[in-house]
């Protein structure tokens, strides 16, 4: 009876505040109808399976919802209002079905009270950035610069799901209604719907050609917006700040055990009844793409975790910057805080000392192994991840990386998350390892799919979860980062560098050190049960799916039983996990 007053009184406040009926209905939807087994998810929607490319989907499939009636009950002409999940999971499908259905049906209820095309607004809005558009000849003719054909579709992809809903729902028919408020109202629209600001900067630019046609042409008499103003100001310092923390909670496990850092060891380890793979014994190509398109970002992966590094202090490491501390069996890795610190090496105050955790060591250890295999003998003053170039400002060497090894560095980091259960799902020999990591194109394709909504997670992120990580709040925190200390700071770069390397580890290791075992790396104990557990669970996986294929099943109906068997399971587990439990022990 409480819940039902507490309901009544809460859609009530709700309508108050302008919500639709429509609304509560979207909102609203029952346990058993986000069970998958009870088939009640039927009554609004139905699930489709697609084949996917088997290099980006390990399963070979995801659903589709196609729903059934809009939000005024009225039956649906099939396929003209659905939502793809990218989910091989049943559960997870039906669920994601509900909570997009208000959005996917509201956008439908909208196309289709779309004006008519022969509006003219609204027909040169579309016509604009079409292939032959007399438009793009006059802008063409003014020495405008060329839209690519790339960016001729993602014009009209714009304008079509973004400008002419917005416009329409402010009821702008002509190109002269466009106000300043109405113009920086598009910018808040569009962030609302969740675009990050550098692709409403891009897009707005789209918008902007078009208006300049009409001021060039004496169609509109003033722009709505002052020169400068008419796009979003993103500095370096924001696009820091906008980083996002990764998921801290997700990253225990997601290393394979320390014996498997190899890639070659861990496809073995993968394929126990199949002929071992030897690295020697693959081709050159084959080494070197293994090589760069995860070695290296694995390995400089685990460097940021453990070291917070900026993008520039990761292209200028060198060997030598490895520092060896014997009588504690541990390395300390030297990092020049600035650009001009690193070319005036004149005092101990220029740069900071980080301990490595016994996991970076054999990573770092395995990437100099490979990479001297490769391309020779790396000497101490050899720069071991960037490249040899020459600084403009000093005329000296420097250390570059490009930012696609970055980018690399979050994929691969976003994809050990993503499988830490199931580590064969993200590659089970050479061959698919290299196909994944090798085709650029369909890497920043899943690059874009993992990554969160909102501001992003990019490499300065591993830097902002370092900090987040070690959790100090002294000058030691401040050391580790690399930042200025503070004119009341207890102790200086001076005397924390002057230190013996070994009383450096004594008095200062520990909360590194502690913070990566408590957040990331498991014991050698727990990472061996993950391992056969992986072992196992893949293992059954197979023998399911080749079972219902010798009954007759076809694969993909084998992998939608799977799917249910599994998500059964997960069902059982978790009823089963409640009982004996507290009422604070578990939600």
């Amino acid at each position: 009876m409480v819940g039902t007053i507490f309901l009544r009184e809460f859609s009530q406040l709700l309508l108050r505040h302008g919500a639709s009926l429509e609304d509560l209905i979207g909102m609203v939807y029952t346990q058993e109808e986000l069970d998958p087994l009870t088939g009640k998810y039927k009554k609004y929607f139905d699930l489709i399976i697609v084949k996917r490319d088997i290099v980006k989907y390990s399963e070979g499939f995801s659903y589709k919802v196609r729903y059934k009636i809009d939000l005024t009950g009225t039956r649906i002409p099939q396929g003209k209002a659905t939502y793809t999940t990218k989910t091989a999971l049943v559960g997870e499908a039906v669920k994601l079905g509900f909570d997009n259905r208000l959005e996917v049906l509201r956008n439908y209820a909208a196309n289709k009270i779309r004006p008519e095309r022969g509006k003219a607004f609204y027909k040169m809005l579309i016509s604009y950035y079409d292939d032959d558009s007399k438009f793009l000849l006059d802008d063409t003719a003014a020495n405008k610069r060329e839209v690519v054909y790339k960016s001729r579709k993602e014009a009209r992809a714009f304008i079509e799901n973004d400008l002419i809903p917005y416009l329409q729902e402010k009821k702008i028919n002509h190109i002269q209604d466009i106000t300043v408020p109405i113009y920086n109202g598009f910018k808040i629209y569009l962030q609302a719907k969740g675009v990050k600001d550098k692709t409403i900067n891009n897009r707005l630019i789209y918008l902007t050609r078009i208006l300049e046609y009409h001021l060039r042409n004496g169609l509109l008499e003033k722009p709505p917006y002052t020169k400068g103003t008419t796009l979003l100001k993103i500095s370096g310092k924001q696009e820091k700040e906008d980083a996002e923390v990764l998921p801290i909670e997700k990253l225990k496990g997601i290393y394979p055990h320390k014996k498997l850092i190899d890639p070659i060891m861990l496809i073995n380890f993968m394929n126990p009844t199949a002929n071992p793979l030897v690295n020697d014994e693959l081709s050159i190509r084959e080494r070197k793409a293994i090589f760069n398109f995860y070695i290296i970002p694995f390995t400089i992966g685990i460097l940021a975790m453990n070291t917070g590094m900026r993008n520039s202090e990761v292209a200028r490491i060198r060997r030598e910057d490895f520092i060896g501390v014997k009588e504690k069996e541990t390395f300390l890795l030297r990092v020049w805080n600035k650009k001009t610190e690193y070319f005036n090496k004149t005092t101990e105050s220029k740069y900071r000392k980080i301990p490595l955790h016994a996991y970076t060591i054999e990573a770092v250890k395995l990437f100099i192994q490979r990479k001297e295999e490769l391309y020779g003998t790396i000497n101490d003053t050899d720069f071991l991840f960037g490249k040899n170039i020459v600084d403009k400002d000093t005329g000296k060497d420097d250390g570059f990386l490009h930012s696609k090894t970055f980018d690399k560095v979050v994929f691969v980091l976003l994809k050990l998350i993503k499988h830490k259960k199931d580590f064969s799902a993200f590659f089970s020999n050479e061959k698919e390892l290299i196909n994944k990591l090798e085709n650029v194109k369909s890497l920043q394709e899943e690059l874009k799919e993992m990554k969160d909504a909102g501001k992003g997670i990019s490499f300065y992120s591993f830097r902002k979860t370092f900090r987040t990580m070690l959790g100090l709040k002294n000058d030691l925190a401040e050391y580790y980062m690399g930042h200025k200390l503070g004119n009341d700071a207890k102790t200086t770069y001076i005397q924390v560098n002057s230190l013996d390397n070994k009383l450096f580890v004594e008095e200062y290791a520990a909360p590194v050190i502690s913070m990566l075992d408590r957040f990331v790396f498991f014991s050698e104990d727990e990472l061996k049960k993950l391992a056969n557990d992986d072992k196992t669970k893949s293992k059954e996986k197979i023998d399911f799916l080749a079972s219902k294929i010798g009954q007759g099943a076809s694969l993909q109906d084998a992998f939608v039983d799977y799917a249910i068997k599994e998500y059964k399971s997960m069902e059982k587990s978790n009823d089963g996990s409640a009982e004996g439990k507290g009422y604070f022990e578990r939600i």
